[in-house]
């Protein structure tokens, strides 16, 4: 079985499939198709093979590109990140490749019969679909940055890296000008993450939040109900419908802890849960348990906190 997984010049989703596909296909060819730039240690992650490709502009030629390296190599799967970027170059590919796709994964694995299984959401995150393309290959899947583990290392592995003869391509885009736009949530790179869910009440119980994680250096995050409720931004949003997360402390404040939610959060290091119920299911996932009203907490803990400045 051969795996290919698509790596763009920035991030770490390409690590975290590497290492998912040598996981559950220890025997199975990986080949990392990358993006020259990206200087990521793909051996350590459990990559036999790195091929080289020069990064474009033009992300319509890029797709052509990857249509053509993908040909070539003929793999059995392929795997691209669900970043914006990703999701466009994967749905081109499966175009020109004329097989299946299946986007926003957020587990994968191997059948019995060799086949790979790829389960995403699916009626706004009230269900997981378990999807198989049975006919066409490769199999194509995009996966959601920050599902699955960063790789421990694998030092023994030797790498294998040269460049692929790829055709010229036709140039779609022509770039005139570039505006940077910056975001101010970065959940998915945060160390710690303040999350609201419905029971903190109102918009401006969020504001809290911000203050407690402005003095713990982190970011606020939030439950579909709270965005559903116009509180915060859909940004913040983490879950099955939002963003994976991956922590080291994840602080969650009003949060009933149903699957939708905690599938983006359960790769957290340390979570602590305040609520009143002391039998809401985030009680089940959570290191540190509190069963106290939010406010009263989140109070004391800034309190806390800035005395702890102040000396």
């Amino acid at each position: 079985m051969t795996i290919v997984i698509i790596a763009e010049q920035q991030g770490n989703t390409a690590l975290e499939l590497t290492f998912k596909a040598r996981t559950i296909a220890p025997e199975a060819r990986i080949i990392v198709l990358c993006e020259e730039g990206n200087e990521a240690d793909f051996g350590s992650a459990g990559a036999d093979e790195q091929l080289l490709i020069p990064a474009l502009e033009d992300d319509c030629a890029q797709a052509e590109r990857l249509a053509d390296a993908l040909a070539q190599i003929g793999p059995d799967a392929a795997l691209f990140p669900a970043t914006v970027r990703g999701r466009f170059l994967s749905a081109w590919a499966a175009a020109r490749l004329d097989t299946g796709l299946t986007a926003d994964c957020t587990e994968l694995c191997i059948t019995d019969d060799g086949l790979l299984k790829q389960i995403r959401p699916a009626f706004g995150g009230n269900l997981t679909a378990e999807i198989l393309c049975r006919t066409h290959r490769p199999q194509l899947a995009s996966v959601r940055p920050g599902v699955f583990p960063l790789p421990a290392k694998q030092p023994e592995r030797i790498l294998v890296q040269k460049h692929i003869s790829l055709a010229d391509v036709k140039t779609y885009l022509r770039k005139i000008a570039f505006r940077p736009v910056q975001s101010e949530v970065s959940l998915q790179n945060a160390e710690v993450i303040v999350t609201g869910g419905k029971g903190v009440g109102s918009a401006k119980a969020f504001e809290k939040l911000e203050k407690l994680a402005g003095l713990l250096g982190g970011a606020v995050g939030a439950t579909r109900s709270a965005v559903d409720a116009g509180w915060i931004s859909y940004a913040h949003q983490i879950g099955q419908t939002g963003v994976n997360v991956q922590p080291r402390l994840y602080i969650a404040f009003g949060v009933s802890g149903f699957v939708q939610h905690t599938v983006g959060m359960n790769s957290s290091e340390i979570v602590v849960a305040v609520n009143t119920d002391r039998n809401a299911p985030i009680f089940s996932c959570a290191d540190y348990g509190i069963v106290a009203d939010w406010e009263e907490t989140i109070d004391a803990m800034i309190q806390f906190l800035q005395n702890q400045k102040e000396a």
